[in-house]
């Protein structure tokens, strides 16, 4: 009776540490007054590798905000580069046909992009102003990249978010993908929100995919 009592108890602790782990979508890092977790990465609340988990949640706006998380087999700096080559994003980005970059300070830049829309929708024109930098994580150093529309700069109605990045290892890196983009105009709300969590996945993957043909080509030949 004694082992089974004690077994039942081993279960339920374990349980609640499940369900107590830490979700990166519900922490806004960076943010002032945002209290961070101090436990190790390696418990948080991850999908499996190579997956990317993506929720959506009311934000007050017209629109919910949209949140991906994921790992990728990648050091953070190497992930960080192509975060931080925006003027390149047209590139490999889903939908960017154009992305133009002016700096402002150190850390701190305006892109301006052009992305393509579904027909019969208008191309949309914006600029959004992007702030870098090292942030505490609670889990190591990590680094963001936070950006917010600048008014009045196009034809959206709002476009904010945030890359965070956060090293699980010295080769793989957490990735933390915030937006809320409302394109504004006719487009319904519940037409964004219904094709958004497909377009997150899209960049996620884009990100993946870009961040390690850019390793590959780095590796000597052999």
């Amino acid at each position: 009776m004694g082992r089974a009592a004690g077994g039942v108890a081993v279960c339920l602790v374990l349980a609640a540490a499940r369900v107590e782990a830490v979700d990166p979508c519900d922490i806004d890092f960076g943010q002032s007054g945002q209290e961070i977790p101090t436990e190790s990465v390696l418990t948080w609340d991850l999908p499996p590798a190579g997956k990317w988990r993506v929720v959506r949640r009311d934000a007050g706006r017209r629109v919910r905000e949209g949140c991906g998380v994921g790992t990728v087999e990648a050091p953070l700096r190497a992930v960080r580069q192509v975060i931080d080559a925006a003027a390149e994003f047209d590139e490999f980005m889903p939908r960017i046909l154009e992305s133009d970059v002016e700096p402002v300070s150190p850390g701190v830049y305006l892109n301006r992009q052009t992305l393509d829309m579904p027909f019969p929708v208008e191309d949309r024109r914006y600029t959004v102003r992007v702030e870098t930098g090292a942030i505490g994580t609670g889990a190591g150093a990590g680094w963001q990249a936070r950006w917010t529309y600048v008014e009045g700069s196009g034809n959206i109605r709002e476009s904010r978010g945030s890359w965070t990045l956060i090293p699980v290892s010295a080769e793989r890196t957490l990735v933390v993908y915030r937006l809320l983009t409302d394109p504004g105009g006719r487009l319904p709300g519940w037409v964004v929100d219904y094709s958004a969590p497909r377009a997150l996945r899209r960049v996620l993957n884009a990100l993946r995919d870009r961040v390690l043909t850019s390793l590959s080509r780095r590796q000597p030949a052999r």
